[in-house]
C-alpha cells in the first residue's frame, strides 16, 4: 500500500514471484491476484462454518478475524477447496491497548510471529489481515507503525502470502497516513456497506490507485438506515437486503475489474449485532436467506433449486386497523406479514417480541452484544401470518420479529420496531 503500484512486490512476473504461492501482478488490464500460478478472484464470505455449502454455491474463500480455532478453519476450508484470509487480531487503542508500551507491543509481535510460523505453509492460506478497523478511536500514528512492523516481520517469515489491514473508511488523510507509515502492507482492504457502489471513486479521490479487496460488505448498516422517532434503525427485510446486495455488488465489486481483487460478504452464519437478523445470511439453525441465494447467483449465474421465501412487508395495526409504531402498554395489537414462496411451498411462521438491544452502549464492541431475551406471555399465537400480541407493560423500545420457513432449509426474516408508552414517555428518552 505504501509502494507505488508499479513498484509493488510481485506486481511483475519474474523468477522470484513465480515461485510464490499468492502474488499480485499488474498488466495492461489492471491488477490481478494469482494463486499457485492461476488467476484468483475472491468470491468470499466472513464466517466460521458451513464451508461445504459455501463451496456448492460457487464461493472460494473465507475471511476470519483471528487465529482462534485457525487449524480447524484452515483444514475444513482446504477440504472444500476454499482459501482463507486469516486475521491477526489486534486490540484497538480505544479498547485499551497502549501502542507506546514496548513490552506489550513485543508480546503482541511474538504472538503473531508464532501464529505465522504455525500456519504459513497451510495450503488453504490466502493472505494475512493485520487487525480490523484499527483507525477507529486511534489518536496517533504509532498504531500504523506497529502494523507496518508486523507486516515486515510477516514478509520475512512468509514471503508467499500478501499482507493487508482492513479499514473502515477511505478518506484522503487515512490513505496518506497508511501510505506513509505502512509500506509493508501489500493490498488495501476496506469494509464497506451502504456506499459500496461508490468505493472505486472514493479510493481514487482519496489518492489510492492500486489494487484493493472489500473485506466486508452486505446490507446497509444500522448506522446507515432511517431511524424511528426514538432513534431505532429500521432494518430491511431479507428480501430487500438481497436486492440491495445485487445492485451494489455489480457496481462496487464487478464494476472496477482493473483494481478490485474480490470481496467477502458479511456474515456467513447468524450473529447478534443491533438485531439478531441484520447481517446474518443464515438462520439460527443454518437456514439460508434470500441474501445467500443472491450470492450464489452473482457468483455462479445459477439460482438454487429451492429459493428462499420472498417477504414483502410487515405491519403492526391498532384496533382501528391503522399502522402504528407507538403502542400503549397492556393494549392488544395485530401484526401481519405478507410473504410468498417462489416454488409455492407452504410457509410456517414464527414470531418473537424482543426489547431493543443495548448496542448503543457498547461503543462498537459488537462481540459483547447478546440477543435480548424474548418477552414472554404477550403473543396470542405464533405460527400464522397474522398474530395478536399485548404491548409489554414496561415502557421503552421493542422489536417484533417474524421468520417465514419453507420447510426445505430456507427462511425469510423481518422485524418492525415499536415504542411502548405514551408521548410523554417517548419524549423523555
Amino acid at each position: 500500500m505504501g509502494c507505488r503500484p508499479q513498484e509493488r512486490p510481485g506486481s511483475q512476473p519474474d523468477s522470484a514471484s513465480e515461485s510464490r504461492t499468492v502474488i499480485i501482478r499488474k498488466d495492461d488490464h489492471g491488477y490481478r491476484l494469482y494463486r499457485n500460478g492461476q488467476p484468483f478472484f475472491i468470491k468470499g464470505v466472513g464466517g466460521y462454518g458451513y464451508y461445504d455449502r459455501l463451496r456448492a454455491m460457487g464461493g472460494n474463500s473465507i475471511r476470519v478475524w483471528d487465529t482462534n480455532d485457525a487449524e480447524r478453519i484452515l483444514d475444513q476450508a482446504h477440504a472444500q477447496d476454499l482459501t482463507v484470509m486469516l486475521g491477526l487480531w489486534l486490540i484497538r487503542e480505544k479498547e485499551g491497548f497502549d501502542f507506546f508500551n514496548q513490552e506489550a507491543v513485543a508480546q503482541l509481535k511474538e504472538r503473531i510471529r508464532q501464529d505465522v510460523l504455525r500456519y504459513r505453509n497451510h495450503p488453504a492460506l490466502l493472505m494475512w489481515c493485520i487487525g480490523n478497523e484499527m483507525e477507529l478511536g486511534t489518536a496517533n500514528g504509532k498504531v500504523w507503525r506497529v502494523i507496518n512492523e508486523i507486516a515486515a516481520m510477516i514478509h520475512e517469515l512468509d514471503p508467499n502470502h500478501p499482507t493487508t489491514t482492513a479499514m473502515n473508511a477511505i478518506l484522503p488523510e487515512k490513505i496518506r497516513l497508511l501510505q506513509k507509515e505502512c509500506p509493508h502492507i501489500d493490498i488495501l482492504s476496506v469494509n464497506r456497506y451502504g456506499g459500496l457502489a461508490h468505493l472505486a471513486e472514493d479510493a481514487r479521490q482519496a489518492g489510492w490507485n492500486g489494487p484493493y479487496i472489500i473485506t466486508e460488505y452486505g446490507p446497509p448498516g444500522y448506522w446507515e438506515t432511517p431511524l424511528t422517532e426514538w432513534k431505532a434503525p429500521i432494518e430491511p427485510t431479507s428480501s430487500q437486503k438481497a436486492q440491495f446486495l445485487s445492485s451494489r455488488y455489480k457496481a462496487g465489486v464487478l464494476g472496477d475489474s482493473s483494481r478490485c481483487l474480490g470481496a467477502y460478504a458479511f456474515y456467513w452464519g447468524q450473529k447478534q449485532e443491533c438485531t439478531t437478523t441484520w447481517f446474518g445470511m443464515l438462520g439460527e439453525k443454518g437456514e439460508k436467506t434470500a441474501v445467500a441465494d443472491m450470492l450464489q447467483y452473482l457468483w455462479s449465474g445459477q439460482w438454487p433449486a429451492n429459493k428462499a421465501p420472498h417477504l414483502v412487508s410487515i405491519h403492526v395495526h391498532d384496533q382501528a386497523g391503522l399502522n402504528t409504531s407507538r403502542l400503549l402498554p397492556g393494549t392488544t395489537y395485530t401484526a401481519s406479514v405478507a410473504a410468498q414462496d417462489p416454488e409455492g411451498d407452504s410457509l410456517r411462521y414464527h414470531w418473537e417480541l424482543l426489547p431493543e438491544s443495548d448496542w448503543r452502549e457498547l461503543d462498537g464492541s459488537v462481540d459483547k452484544e447478546i440477543k435480548p431475551l424474548p418477552v414472554r406471555g404477550v403473543l396470542r399465537s405464533d405460527n400464522t401470518a397474522t398474530v395478536q400480541f399485548t404491548c409489554p407493560a414496561q415502557s421503552g423500545p421493542y422489536r417484533l420479529f417474524v421468520y417465514a420457513y419453507d420447510g426445505k432449509g430456507s427462511v425469510a426474516t423481518a422485524n418492525v420496531p415499536f415504542f411502548a408508552g405514551d408521548n410523554k414517555q417517548l419524549s423523555s428518552r
